[in-house]
């Protein structure tokens, strides 16, 4: 369990109404950044505050924010709208050569990994072939064979599936390295409560976004493009604040591109979200990712123990190096698992399906008694 756990408990009022197990899909803010968000509300409302100067200061505390959390450098820092913003970045931004397969991804990636590839090839600008995969979990010497032979340049692949794997990141950046193909990591399913840092995992390119497990107002997410891959990597959004302008000439018009991430952000950043994604992140290094990890995966063993293994079978992978903060299991008959969660939220108790199987995110709010409450419900029916 994370330290005084209480503390953290009253940070999220609806528990007094409901157990939440979805964090997967969205979580609640903690009080403390709707606090945050609440204060700048009423400052806003009743005083004068110039907002593009509010926005210059938040977006460059956010930057070093993010960037702490993952061991990146402020300035390989990019804010985004949302993950698949981040993904786009690079899709678009890419030059690639025309007529031959040239990008991969699994064939059980989360659509917002695929889509912004599968419009690059509708508009002639790359070929996607997707490996063969189960439950997001694909071979890694498969992986890396296939790589090679059909001369793929780009690679994108969840550091976290939806499904719960989690891959070896740290193996496939050394041999994307060593034949020069390009790495698309997308972390949403991971950031902020499983382990990231882009230095030791050899990562040059990062999307995430904040309205899962970063308990953050949706509309706003984060990249990392390291200088290298800035390199090659076309900005493609641009406006005022990703170039570098004379304030005081507004007229003169030079499409100069600002030196680190701003270069690839979009115009006027979403505020409020910016404020609730800082404090959050803030939450999370105080209490230490290791630990919300190590606390996920308690509640998870919980639960784990007490299902009738009679009526449910996991189907995660647990092994230390693939286990992730998502879990997947199944009733022994998979066409009742839709089934069941209408069961359970009847009685206030939120998981979800997801490609017919059943899945629980537990947070930092959980606690094995939510978990021993799930098992006892699902037991009985």
């Amino acid at each position: 369990m994370l330290p005084d756990h209480d503390s953290i408990r009253r940070q999220f009022p609806f528990l007094e109404k409901f157990i939440y197990l979805d964090s997967a899909h969205y979580t609640p803010y903690p009080k403390r950044s709707v606090d945050k968000i609440k204060e700048f509300i009423d400052t806003f409302t009743n005083d004068y505050l110039n907002l593009s100067l509010v926005n210059i200061n938040r977006s460059r505390e956010l930057r070093g924010t993010c960037a702490r959390l993952i061991n990146a450098a402020p300035e390989d820092i990019v804010i985004t709208s949302n993950t698949t913003h981040g993904i786009n970045l690079i899709a678009n931004g890419v030059e690639l050569e025309s007529g031959k397969n040239n990008v991969a991804m699994l064939d059980s990636e989360f659509p917002a990994v695929v889509y912004p590839w599968l419009n690059r090839e509708k508009l002639g600008k790359a070929n996607v072939m997707l490996i063969p995969s189960n439950k997001g979990y694909a071979n890694e010497a498969l992986i890396k064979r296939t790589l090679m032979e059909y001369d793929i340049r780009v690679f994108t692949i969840s550091y976290v599936q939806f499904l719960g794997y989690r891959h070896n990141i740290r193996s496939l950046s050394d041999f994307c390295r060593k034949h020069n193909i390009i790495l698309a990591v997308d972390a949403i399913q991971a950031t902020g409560v499983c382990p990231v840092d882009v230095e030791e995992m050899g990562i040059d390119f990062l999307s995430t976004g904040n309205q899962k497990w970063l308990m953050s107002p949706a509309g706003l997410g984060f990249t990392y493009i390291s200088k290298k891959y800035r390199e090659f990597i076309n900005p493609t959004y641009v406006g005022t604040t990703n170039v570098n302008y004379d304030f005081d000439n507004f007229l003169d018009y030079k499409l100069d591109f600002k030196s680190g991430g701003e270069a690839y952000e979009n115009s006027t950043l979403n505020t409020l979200a910016m404020i609730g994604t800082d404090e959050a992140i803030k939450f999370f290094m105080e209490l230490g990712v290791e630990n919300i990890f190590r606390h996920i995966l308690e509640i998870q063993d919980r639960l784990i123990e007490l299902l009738d293994r009679s009526k449910y079978k996991v189907e995660s992978d647990l092994s230390p190096n693939h286990r992730s903060n998502i879990l997947i299991f199944s009733h022994v008959n998979i066409n009742r698992n839709k089934e069941i969660q209408k069961s359970l939220e009847e009685k206030k108790i939120y998981i979800a399906v997801r490609e017919g199987y059943l899945r629980v995110s537990p947070h930092i709010y959980n606690n094995p008694g939510d978990a021993e409450l799930l098992a006892s419900e699902l037991n009985a029916l």
